[in-house]
C-alpha cells in the first residue's frame, strides 16, 4: 500500500505506520533537501521550566539589538512530527528576512502526549515569552505567530485560550501557512488514512468538537488579530484555510487569503524554507512588513 500525505511525502507500509516511521520519513525528507541554513547574528538553545517540566525552545537573533519585533514559530509535521531541527531553515529566514528574534519550540506530541499537551507547552511558552519579553530583547507589544500546517492547530487555539484565561498576552498578527484547524471529519468522504491516524493519536479520547482541539468548531473569532492564511490548490487542507478566512471576516477581523495555484501541501517545503515554498516566504515577509507600519 502507498499512502500519500501530500506531494513532499510518501509512505510505502503494508500496514498502518508508527509514529517513528512518519517522524523519520518526514524529519528525513526535510533533511534530504540540503538546503544550506541562512546565517543570523546569534542562535540560543534554551528551555522553559513549566514547574513540573521542561519545554525546549530555540532563538534567533537577527542583531544585538534591543526591543525588537518578535515571531513565535509553531512548527509543523502532521501533528506528530517534526521538531526544532526540522523546521530551523525557515526561523532562520524569517529572523533574517523580518529582522525579527524567532523563538521556535519544540511541544510535546502524540501518540506519547496527546491532547492537550501540545497544546499546553505552546500556551505556557507564549505567556513566558510575554513575561520575559525584555530578557529576550523583544517588544512584548509587537509579537507575531507564524505556523504551518499541524501548528496551525496549535496556533489558532491561542486567542481562543487567551480569551477562556483573560491572559494579558497581546498578539500583533498571526500567519497560518495550509493550516490544519478542523480534526472532526466530514463523513461523506473518507479521510487520508495517514491523517485519520495522527487524529486520534492526537485527540486520545478527547472529542474533536471541543474549540481547543478543533479551533474553527469556536463560536467567537473576536479575539483574532490580523491574520495571513495561505491555501495551495491541490492540499485537501484548503477548505480548512478558506473556512478560517470566512470566519474571521465574518468577526471583524483584518484578515487575507492568499492561495498558491497548482501547488500541494507545502510541509517540508516551508521548514526548509526551500525555493518551491518561496512564494509562501515571500508572501509572509510581505505580511508582517504591512502589519508592522
Amino acid at each position: 500500500m502507498i499512502i500519500v500525505l501530500s506531494s513532499t511525502y510518501t509512505y510505502c507500509q503494508t500496514e498502518g505506520p508508527g509514529a517513528m516511521q512518519i517522524r523519520n520519513m518526514i524529519e528525513g525528507q526535510i533533511r534530504s533537501f540540503k538546503i544550506t541554513p541562512e546565517a543570523v547574528f546569534n542562535v540560543r538553545n534554551t528551555s522553559v521550566w513549566t514547574g513540573t517540566d521542561s519545554i525546549k525552545i530555540r532563538i534567533y537573533y537577527p542583531s544585538q539589538s534591543k526591543n525588537l519585533p518578535a515571531i513565535f514559530n509553531i512548527h509543523g509535521g502532521a501533528l506528530v512530527a517534526g521538531n526544532l531541527d526540522s523546521h530551523d531553515n525557515i526561523s532562520r529566514q524569517l529572523c533574517k528576512a523580518t529582522n525579527s528574534v524567532v523563538i521556535a519550540l519544540d511541544y510535546r506530541k502524540p501518540p506519547e502526549s496527546p491532547y492537550p499537551a501540545g497544546l499546553n507547552d505552546t500556551w505556557f511558552v507564549i505567556k513566558w515569552i510575554t513575561e520575559h519579553a525584555g530578557n529576550i530583547g523583544i517588544d512584548k507589544n509587537k509579537i507575531i505567530v507564524v505556523s504551518d500546517s499541524g501548528g496551525g492547530l496549535l496556533a489558532a487555539a491561542l486567542p481562543i485560550k487567551i480569551k477562556m484565561e483573560k491572559a494579558k498576552v497581546n498578539v500583533q498578527g498571526f500567519i497560518f501557512i495550509n493550516p490544519a484547524i478542523d480534526l472532526k471529519y466530514d463523513t461523506s468522504s473518507p479521510p487520508n488514512p495517514v491523517y485519520a491516524l495522527v487524529t486520534q493519536w492526537y485527540l486520545g479520547n478527547h472529542p474533536a468538537e471541543d474549540s481547543l482541539a478543533s479551533p474553527i468548531r469556536a463560536r467567537d473569532f473576536s479575539n483574532f488579530a490580523p491574520s495571513l492564511i495561505i491555501v495551495c490548490d491541490k492540499d485537501e487542507l484548503k477548505p480548512h484555510g478558506e473556512r478560517l478566512a470566512q470566519k474571521l471576516g465574518e468577526a471583524g477581523i483584518e484578515r487575507k487569503l492568499f492561495n498558491i495555484p497548482n501547488e500541494d501541501h507545502l510541509g517540508g517545503f516551508w521548514a526548509a524554507a526551500h525555493p518551491r515554498a518561496k512564494p509562501a516566504i515571500d508572501e509572509t515577509i510581505r505580511f508582517i512588513a504591512d502589519l508592522r507600519r
